[in-house]
């Protein structure tokens, strides 16, 4: 009976087991699909969104050129008075932020995929140190770069990874801006066949990570178009790579850049075609 007993309940055992672990499979199997259907659902935002401001960014630039002419060329005049003057000046610089954000969404939309060639990463993010830097005088907001040794190099687009993360970097750097200050650090690792980069800041967090590279989400107010990180998003998808953001238990955001390493010209024209409309930075 003892035999019997142990036999029965060690047979229990490794069915449980074996219950348990078939759990867990499913579970990372489901969690999986879940963040490939979340990337499905984005590629058609922006591939949709990139096709529809093209047209609407064109229509909206011809009169606005005529608005800023006719505009400039009343200002040039002498007989206006102090009052005229100022509400012409009001209009002008109206106008030109309309125009700046008509670039940006003619940028966003932009469907030609750049030349790709070999890039050292570790140049272009302290390119991006050194010109945001300046932007946020005071000493209050610092930057950390550490670069793993042997971190290799990747194919891709130098003008648009640089605007990519300068995208990244001065989305921290605004939210350490709301705090008062505090610390970006960016680390650059080689895991298996991917280079990964991490730009964990000290801010307040992300307030909705399931939105944060939506086209037109912003949490900065006026002044804010909430393209910066879709399109860094397009960018990333565009090299073949992957973008994520999550907050950390410790406090503070992090946005995670995984993009291939050098591949064989053959693996290279096996890779999936970039989604369309969403190709290049703002």
């Amino acid at each position: 009976m003892l035999v019997l007993g142990a036999f029965e309940f060690l047979g229990q055992y490794l069915q449980d087991q074996a219950l348990m672990s078939l759990l867990q499979e499913s579970r990372r199997a489901y969690e999986g699909q879940m963040r490939l259907q979340n990337q499905l659902v984005q590629k058609e935002k922006l591939a949709t969104l990139g096709n529809l401001v093209a047209g609407a960014a064109r229509e909206i630039d011809h009169p606005l050129t005529a608005v800023m002419t006719h505009s400039e060329h009343l200002w040039a005049q002498e007989r206006l008075s102090n009052e005229q003057n100022a509400l012409l000046r009001k209009i002008v610089v109206q106008a030109q932020r309309t125009r700046d954000l008509v670039a940006n969404l003619l940028s966003f939309a932009q469907q030609t995929p750049g030349e790709k060639a070999l890039v050292d990463l570790s140049t272009l993010l302290a390119r991006a140190r050194q010109m945001l830097e300046s932007r946020y005088p005071g000493g209050k907001i610092h930057i950390a770069i550490s670069i793993a040794t042997g971190f290799p190099q990747v194919r891709a687009n130098p003008n648009q990874l640089f605007q990519a993360f300068i995208e990244i970097i001065e989305n921290a750097m605004d939210a350490l801006q709301e705090v008062g200050g505090g610390l970006l650090e960016i680390t650059a690792e080689k895991h298996g066949n991917e280079a990964v980069l991490q730009f964990s800041d000290t801010g307040p967090g992300i307030r909705e990570p399931q939105r944060v590279f939506d086209p037109f989400y912003t949490t900065k107010g006026v002044g804010g178009t909430g393209l910066g990180l879709s399109a860094a998003y397009g960018i990333v998808q565009e090299h073949h790579g992957k973008i994520v953001g999550h907050n950390r238990e410790q406090g503070g955001a992090t946005f995670e850049v995984r993009l291939p390493i050098l591949l064989s010209q053959k693996a290279v024209a096996a890779l999936p075609p970039p989604v369309a409309g969403v190709a290049s930075g703002v």
